[in-house]
């Protein structure tokens, strides 16, 4: 699929966004500058650079399975372009934990990599195998995202793309409702469908299905599903803000829901999202996230002595330089020729068996 600039633009945003949350925000009781700069308003609100991450899977997914022939092929090829990767970085952390010891989530163990690597949540896999943790934290997102497009695979492909769009924010109201009204009530099939929601993350589809509804203005030209999109991510935000009782995050994320929209008709908008800056972030932004969080803060610990304390906001930065570096190298020059070797080494061989088991 052909790369769109500004998209990867706000892809850059979106992981700057988390990085800078996870360096001044997220573990001020461990970093050398405490909490300093945590109430800065663009780390302070920078976690929410993951809805801006499930607005640009809603409008890239749609895109995908219009030009997917069926539910499986889809499938596969989101897993292959997610899996080498995956398997390459937590290789990575895993093999670096004891250099990274300062770990703010621990240390590792080795049952510790199969949630990440089957991109199913430590939840449900602890049930299964007994207790597992993510290898990072930030991997949630995943788990969500790859429930998001086995569900809307399945729509689409049952109901088609228009009404994939309404039904996924349809999934999005119902689990707010079932979600608040399980607390005021005890009826069992109310607390049933709020806990069946929660594990299939329907509390986030407003934002998938906004991205959706944008895919289809572009493609369409029609001003109602811009409406639309307008109107799921409001939506969103707004109930995104009374779980966390926050007017702050209410205007941080429909700012960040605004600038997404009209990048969409405003060419000034485009252009300014596909500077060389944010374009390269973008670029590596899939690696970054899922090796930053732990290996930035223990190297901003470990680089403690390099500033003095007046400029130690820096430390962080020098921690990002270089696994930015190490992303940048897994995004060139590791990542495709792995995926290539899986897909011609592992998966077709197995294919092909199957097919002559069929014949």
């Amino acid at each position: 699929m052909r790369r769109i600039d500004y998209l990867d633009g706000h892809r850059g945003i979106a992981i700057l966004l988390v990085v800078f949350f996870h360096a001044f925000s997220r573990w001020t009781e461990l970093v050398p500058y405490g909490d300093t700069y945590a109430q800065f308003p663009l780390f302070k609100f920078g976690f929410l650079g993951v809805q801006l991450f499930f607005l640009l899977s809603g409008f890239v997914i749609l895109m995908s399975l219009e030009k997917s022939s069926h539910f499986k092929s889809f499938l596969y090829r989101r897993w292959l372009r997610l899996f080498p990767c995956m398997l390459i970085c937590s290789v990575i952390i895993f093999m670096t934990k004891d250099i990274f010891f300062e770990r703010p989530q621990g240390i590792p163990s080795a049952k510790d990599l199969i949630p990440g690597l089957t991109f199913i949540e430590p939840y449900i896999l602890s049930k299964l195998i007994g207790s597992v943790n993510s290898i990072e934290g930030a991997f949630w997102s995943l788990y969500v995202e790859f429930k998001f497009y086995a569900i809307a695979a399945f729509l689409y492909f049952l109901i088609g793309s228009r009404k994939l769009v309404v039904s996924l924010f349809i999934l999005f109201i119902f689990s707010f409702t079932v979600t608040n009204l399980s607390n005021y009530t005890d009826n069992s099939l109310i607390a049933y469908s709020s806990s069946i929601s929660h594990h299939l993350s329907f509390e986030y589809f407003g934002w998938f299905a906004a991205g959706t509804s944008f895919y289809m203005f572009i493609k369409h030209d029609n001003k109602k599903w811009f409406l639309l999109g307008l109107l799921m991510c409001t939506t969103s935000s707004l109930v995104t803000a009374l779980e966390s009782n926050s007017l702050g995050i209410f205007v941080a994320i429909m700012a960040i829901s605004t600038l997404f929209s009209y990048s969409l008709v405003n060419r000034n908008i485009q252009k300014l999202l596909s500077n060389k800056f944010l374009l390269f972030f973008g670029y590596i932004s899939y690696p970054l996230y899922l090796l930053h969080e732990n290996m930035m803060i223990s190297l901003t610990i470990q680089f403690k002595s390099l500033l003095p304390e007046n400029i130690s906001f820096l430390l962080p930065v020098l921690a990002i330089v270089f696994i930015s570096s190490v992303a940048y190298i897994i995004a060139k020059h590791i990542e495709k020729p792995v995926k290539t070797a899986i897909a011609d080494n592992l998966l077709s061989p197995i294919f092909t068996t199957l097919s002559r088991s069929r014949t």
